[in-house]
């Protein structure tokens, strides 16, 4: 957390990542136990004066969590939840508290609704809505904005990739493609993490096949095909590869041969 210059608690946005810390072990510890907890940690290194003011705010902190909880049970409107949900921010921790510890929360909340009404919107058409989503973007905050655009590029390109896939879309298209959409970069990254998948499905497909020539053969007894299955697992793929591939046979998800 940090102090003024006179060693006085600031209440910002660390503050409240250090009061979600402790909150984060309730289930482990009741909420007694836990305010405990923090305010031993902070009488290693305040004042007294100080460690009281930081506890003020952690109580007040709780009963909005409380309230924040109740307000979700309820159900109705989610917005008008949302308009209650910050006045009782205003009103419990004061405006300068709640725009530090909310305010960018509270724009992005309200760039996604807004965003959300305009996209169901069937009063624009094609090109009025995408210019008013681009005018809503330049709302946001730089940092903000390059993140949702990223995402939203993950997203697309993941579709694509998918789609290549199914239709077994050659290497050489797939990479005109994304180097006109993305960049000759981003389409390099890209065709290297296809042929990891390839290298990954290839993996798993012989694995699925050699497994399935064990279960099938009656001459193992269950000791030896265990044995067997085991040493496959381990022969193929390391330790985390090897989760992933447990997790896939146990909900039945691997190839298929007939």
């Amino acid at each position: 957390m940090h102090l003024s210059a006179r060693s006085a608690p600031i209440a910002d946005r660390e503050l409240r990542r250090l009061f979600d810390y402790f909150i984060s072990r309730i289930g482990e510890r009741d909420e007694r136990r836990i305010r405990d907890d923090l305010e031993a940690y902070l009488e290693t290194g305040l004042a007294p004066a100080a460690v009281a003011q930081v506890m003020a705010w952690f109580d007040s902190y709780m009963t909005l969590e409380r309230s924040a909880a109740a307000l979700a049970a309820a159900g109705g409107d989610p917005r008008a939840a949302v308009v209650r949900m910050r006045a009782l921010r205003r009103e419990r921790m004061g405006e300068a508290i709640a725009q530090a510890w909310w305010g960018d929360e509270d724009r992005y909340l309200d760039y996604t609704l807004a965003r959300q009404d305009l996209i169901d919107d069937r009063s624009l058409d094609t090109a009025q809505r995408q210019r008013k989503l681009a005018e809503l973007e330049q709302t946001l905050d730089p940092a903000r904005l390059a993140l949702i655009q990223q995402d939203d590029q993950a997203e697309l390109s993941l579709r694509q990739s998918e789609d290549y896939a199914r239709r077994n879309v050659p290497a050489t298209q797939r990479f005109a493609e994304r180097e006109r959409q993305y960049g000759s970069q981003a389409a390099r990254r890209l065709a290297e993490l296809d042929a990891q998948r390839n290298r990954w499905d290839g993996r798993l497909r012989d694995y699925a096949r050699q497994r399935q020539m064990i279960l099938g053969d009656t001459s193992l007894s269950s000791a030896q095909r265990e044995q067997r299955l085991q040493s496959l697992l381990n022969r193929g793929f390391d330790a985390n590869e090897r989760r992933r591939v447990d997790a896939l046979a146990r909900n039945d998800l691997l190839p298929r041969f007939n």
